[in-house]
């Protein structure tokens, strides 16, 4: 310990000196160094009982030994509600807000919210009135010929089935009936000729005796003559027609019917298809008639519930927030009355602040300690002096990418930690700290974070043997934001030193090297005050001291730099935070 030697108040003579020594003090100079002193007395008594274990004088001195610590992961985030109904523009293309309702009024299901411009859109429910009208009125035509058609098709295919039918009878009743009377007439003719032959032959011969004997005239007999020649040429024509009756006529007649037969067959076939050809010409004309309307009446109802979404109403009870959306170059568009917004934009978030959570962020290098139920603690601004008690509820899968196009190395976690007392009358938006509960440690060797330094991925302390001082290569577990876990490289009783010179700092090897041997030292190479803090340590020279740091505390997650910085590495001798719980 270094003691300070002041000298003896010099002879009150007559000099200068003499003169300035008998000076009477200025009042605020000795109540200044009167403040000084008290300050140092309690520092001192501060540290010697934060540090009861280093029973020697020296205050950069620590002797190891067992003691209980909890590590918690403190993080900063916001506070929000736990379950929240966001409110959104279901209006086409973009709308003008007319009317806003107050940001953080308290509503009820059913309450206006927001009423956006409706002029254009009355516009447009005018203009599919008139195309419904014009569409109904074709949908009607289209109707009425289609039922026409029907009708018209009918008639046709049963005039042409009945000539079919007519047709089909004319040739069984010739071949039944008309060719049998044709054929029996025929033959009654030949009959009819072959005995008016013979009765003329007959009178003619009777004539001939006559005429020879005188009993009739010439003319008489020559009128007989003729008769026979009549009787003759008719047996001739009868037969002759018999003939040709079953030759020609039969055939002919025959023939005409079956072609009657099958024209008519052939005319109902396309009498057929000519009505299905119209009525299927008719149904399409009735069926685009009817989408049109169909269309018409669908964005005339459209444009109609587009008329009733302009006036956004409370889908459920809550506190009116207004959404602001995340814009990579700043903020993103304001809800404000006269503001344009697009559809499926969302406007108003209603949150139910009966059941409140934090969001925080967790860097990657801590996220693999938080899971889900461990619990924490969280303060609220605004709340000076309350500590509000809760739980992680869920843990991201994968990490958050939302600010990583302004640092691509930064990669967190978001975590939702829910608060257990519900309604507290808490309002979503405001800064939250809050510290998880990671685990307890239990009786474990113990050493103050500022008394561990790191080269690469190795730790080291400083032992102090009473005239040597060490690097000592150490093996880390949990930390907190005070105390770090030793489990392996020192024993119960070890003294190690909180602050260190930098020429002991030079022991600390560089990767790959050895540590150098110990130096002999008299007294502490930093010197501080009873009651004051310990000294800052300083950069070893030398090969090793780009490499020796200070670790720091908490979780292992470096400092963020300001946004929109390049990440920042710690100069030459400044602490480094202390690595995770349970990691070296």
């Amino acid at each position: 310990m270094t003691v300070t030697t002041v000298p003896s108040r010099p002879d009150t003579g007559t000099g200068v000196r003499g003169l300035l020594w008998r000076r009477p003090m200025k009042l605020h100079v000795r109540l200044g160094l009167a403040g000084l002193v008290v300050l140092a007395v309690l520092a001192y008594a501060a540290l010697r009982t934060w540090w009861p274990a280093a029973s020697t004088g020296d205050p950069t001195v620590f002797v190891v030994q067992r003691r209980s610590f909890s590590v918690d992961l403190p993080q900063k985030g916001e506070l929000q509600a736990a379950q929240s109904v966001d409110v959104r523009c279901e209006v086409e293309g973009r709308s003008t807000i007319i009317w806003l309702i107050a940001e953080g009024d308290q509503v009820q299901k059913g309450d206006l919210l927001v009423e956006l411009a409706s002029d254009e859109i009355e516009d447009r429910i005018k203009s599919e009135e008139i195309s419904v009208a014009n569409a109904e009125a074709n949908y009607l035509t289209a109707k009425t010929d289609y039922e026409i058609q029907i009708d018209q098709n009918e008639s046709d295919i049963r005039k042409a089935t009945l000539t079919l039918d007519n047709a089909k009878d004319e040739k069984n009743k010739y071949e039944e009936g008309d060719w049998i009377q044709q054929q029996t007439d025929a033959r009654i003719a030949v009959q009819r000729a072959e005995k008016e032959l013979k009765q003329a032959a007959d009178r003619f011969t009777d004539s001939k005796e006559l005429h020879e004997q005188g009993f009739i005239t010439k003319r008489e007999y020559e009128s007989d003559e003729f008769s026979l020649f009549v009787a003759e040429k008719e047996l001739e024509q009868a037969k002759l027609a018999e003939d040709i009756l079953h030759k020609y006529t039969y055939k002919q007649a025959l023939r005409q019917k079956q072609s009657d037969v099958q024209e008519a067959e052939k005319e109902l076939e396309r009498v057929r298809k000519g009505a299905a050809a119209k009525e299927a010409q008719k149904k399409q004309a009735f069926d685009s008639r009817t989408a049109e309307r169909a269309i018409a009446q669908d964005r005339l109802a459209k444009y109609k519930r587009q008329k009733e979404n302009t006036r956004i109403v409370a889908p459920a009870p809550g506190l009116v927030v207004y959404y602001a959306e995340p814009h990579r170059w700043g903020e993103g568009d304001e809800i404000k009355e006269g503001a344009e917004v697009r559809e499926r934009q969302t406007l108003i978030t209603l949150p139910d602040t009966s059941r409140m959570k934090v969001i925080v962020r967790i860097h990657e290098a801590a996220a693999t300690k938080i899971s889900m139920g461990l619990p924490a603690t969280v303060e609220i601004e605004g709340h000076p002096g309350r500590v509000f008690t809760g739980a992680v509820t869920k843990v991201a899968e994968l990490a958050d990418s939302q600010n990583r196009w302004l640092n691509p190395d930064l990669k967190e976690y978001e975590t939702e930690i829910t608060l257990d007392e519900p309604d507290l009358g808490l309002k979503p938006g405001v800064t939250a700290r809050a510290r998880i509960h990671i685990e307890d440690v239990a009786g474990a060797l113990a050493v103050p974070v500022q008394a561990v330094f790191s080269s690469g991925n190795r730790h080291y302390v400083f032992r102090d043997s009473g005239r040597t001082v060490e690097a000592v290569p150490v093996v880390l577990g949990s930390s907190s934001d005070q105390f770090v876990q030793i489990t392996e490289g020192l024993k119960e009783g070890d003294r190690i030193r909180l602050a260190v010179s930098d020429e002991l700092k030079r022991q600390i090897p560089s990767r790959g090297e050895q540590p150098a041997n110990g130096l002999e030292v008299e007294a502490p190479t930093t010197e501080r005050r009873p009651g004051s803090p310990a000294a800052g340590p300083h950069a070893p020279e030398g090969p090793a001291a780009a490499d020796a740091r200070q670790v720091s505390p908490a979780d292992g997650r470096p400092k963020s730099p300001p946004v929109g910085s390049p990440p920042k590495q710690p100069p030459a001798g400044r602490r480094r935070e202390a690595p995770p719980p349970g990691r070296s």
